[in-house]
Formats: structure tokens, sequence, C-alpha cells
């Protein structure tokens, strides 16, 4: 489909197709919206991109660093964030710990994490819609549960599950000290704790680069506005739109073009003590790979969330609950 002359808008030349703005994008976000034979179904909004927001207050009290390149360092793996946890609920009191407080939010978030540090989930490209399913075989998936169950084990976790009220007023009393924070969550803390403004600061995600969340926009075949409406969403999704979005909501922009802009790279936000987050969340964004996800790839999520949640209530062990997920993953597949 290409662009009218009429209604060509900024950012937008006429007359070019999907294919011809792809060199605007991330590749790898571009890769998302794009099917086996290379025909593209949508055009990416934002990237969800993925960092460390901390409150430097809270590590302060527990004698760590708060600068966010000091933080950055304490970390360079999971494991190293596994131990940054431990150190850091072995400085609260019997009072805080009997109260829920935690290093992380929910020890449940890093499974995730870790699974779009990899350029494989649950099922790979194989020149079909379908793709081929690996979640028997991937070594991230088990990578990524055997990182977070021991994340479980240690003891790190509020156990404060994301977007529920007590996550909301955790997040005001210091219930958590970190958050694996998309770009687009960072407007929410703000919304949710304005009186914590200047407490949090954002540091590099262990391992470095990550990613959770991220949309496309697409027309419907059977759309009767096709041209007005392809018109819209290039001029939308165009790389100065993007940038306005990002600076008012937080969500980190898709156009790839800008990564190099003194205007994103340079974007400080005071709420979060004046981190250069566009320079922070571009650096993270730029180190991921395509990753192919198929037609139940939520249904899985799901089932591997929920066996950590047994493992988390000690309704199961690890073992147990991995192989009760597969289990259950089958069954998905036999219906």
């Amino acid at each position: 489909m290409k662009t009218s002359t009429a209604n060509a808008s900024a950012g937008v030349e006429a007359g070019l197709t999907a294919s011809d703005i792809k060199k605007n994008y991330l590749p790898w976000r571009w890769e998302q919206g794009v099917a086996f034979n290379d025909s593209v179904i949508g055009i990416p909004t934002d990237v969800g991109g993925l960092q460390v927001a901390y409150r430097t207050d809270l590590f302060k009290k527990a004698g760590l660093p708060t600068d966010r390149v000091a933080v950055s360092k304490l970390w360079p793996t999971w494991e190293k964030f596994i131990a940054t946890g431990k150190q850091y609920v072995g400085k609260l009191t019997p009072a805080q710990k009997k109260a829920g407080q935690g290093f992380i939010d929910d020890a449940g978030s890093i499974y995730a994490a870790v699974m779009n540090q990899g350029t494989t989930k649950y099922y790979e490209r194989n020149n079909t819609d379908a793709g081929k399913l690996v979640y028997k075989t991937n070594p991230q998936i088990k990578k990524a549960w055997d990182t977070t169950v021991t994340a479980i084990d240690a003891g790190i976790g509020a156990r404060l599950g994301q977007f529920t009220s007590d996550w909301n007023i955790g997040m005001n009393k210091g219930a958590m000290a970190t958050i694996l924070a998309p770009a687009w969550m960072l407007d929410y803390i703000k919304k949710q704790a304005p009186d914590t403004k200047g407490m949090w600061d954002i540091a590099d995600l262990p391992v470095g680069g990550g990613n959770q969340g991220g949309t496309e926009l697409a027309i419907p075949s059977y759309s009767k506005n096709k041209q007005a409406a392809y018109d819209f969403l290039t001029w939308y999704l165009a790389p100065e739109q993007q940038l306005k979005v990002f600076k008012t909501y937080g969500l980190f922009p898709s156009t790839s073009v800008l990564y190099d802009d003194a205007a994103l790279l340079e974007y400080r936000d005071p709420f979060f003590n004046n981190a250069p987050i566009g320079q922070i969340y571009t650096k993270g964004v730029l180190k991921l790979k395509p990753i192919f996800e198929g037609e139940l790839q939520r249904a899985i999520d799901s089932k591997f969330g929920a066996g950590l949640g047994r493992v988390a209530s000690k309704k199961m062990t690890s073992k147990k609950s991995y192989d009760l997920v597969i289990s259950d993953i089958d069954k998905l597949f036999k219906n």
C-alpha cells in the first residue's frame, strides 16, 4: 500500500510502502510485525525496553551505592543481581521482613526478562505462519526458569503482583527497592507514586538489553478506508510523533533513526533523579535480537507463570512444577 500525495504527512513521503519505511525502524522490532513470507502485518508503535528502576533512598539505607553507573556495575549478571538482592534483604529488620518488604517487587518478573534476552522462546521460524514448537528443547527456557527459582528461593521478592492495588501501595511505602521496568512503566510509577519523585533512578538490566511489551498497528483486509488509515498510521508512527509520545507518555520509539538524535539521547526525567532515560533505554534495546512468536505464545507464558507461582507458594518443588507446566502445555496442542 502507498500513501497518497494529498494525505502524506510530516515525516512520511508520498508513495512509500510499508517496506520502504522499514529502514526507519529497529530491525528486531520491525520483524515482529512481519509474516514468514516477508509480508508486513503491522508497524511497531513502540519498544517496551527493559531496565531496572531502583530507589536511591532505600539503597543508601542498605549501604549500597546510589549512583546509577555504580549500581549498574553491581549486577553484570543475573546471579549478581540476586546476590545484591540477598545483601539488601539481609539489612532489613525483622519487622520489615514481616511486613513483606523485599529487594524486587516480584521475583517472578525475572523469568520474562531472561527469556527476552535470548533469540528463541517457545517457537522458532520454519517458513510457516505457525512456526516450529521448541518449548521442550529450547535451553533459554530452563535458564529463565532456574534463574527465577533461584531468586524466589533467595527470598529477595516482596511478592507484590504488578498492577495490583498492593503493588501500588507498596510502591509508595517502599516495599520494594527495585522494579524491572519497561520504558512505558515509568509513566505508571509517576502516576501511582507521585510523592516518590526524585527517589527513583534507572540502572542497566543484568546482562544488558531487555524488552517487555510493544505493539503494532495494522490495517484489517476488510477495512473500507485503507488508504486513509495508512496515511494516519504512517504519520502517527513517524519519528517526529514517536519522539513526542515518548516524552509525554514514556512509550519508547521503535524508529531507530532517532537513536543517535540528541533530542532522545539527552532527554532526562526529573522524577527519576534526572536520569538520561533516552540514552539508557536506547543502549538496552540495541542489544536484542528478533524472537519469533507463535499463536499460543501468551497461553504458554501463563502456564510457566502459574508454575513459578506454585514454586513461590511452596506448593510444589521446582522440578515437579516444571514437569507439570510441560504437561499442561502439551494439552494445549491436543485440544
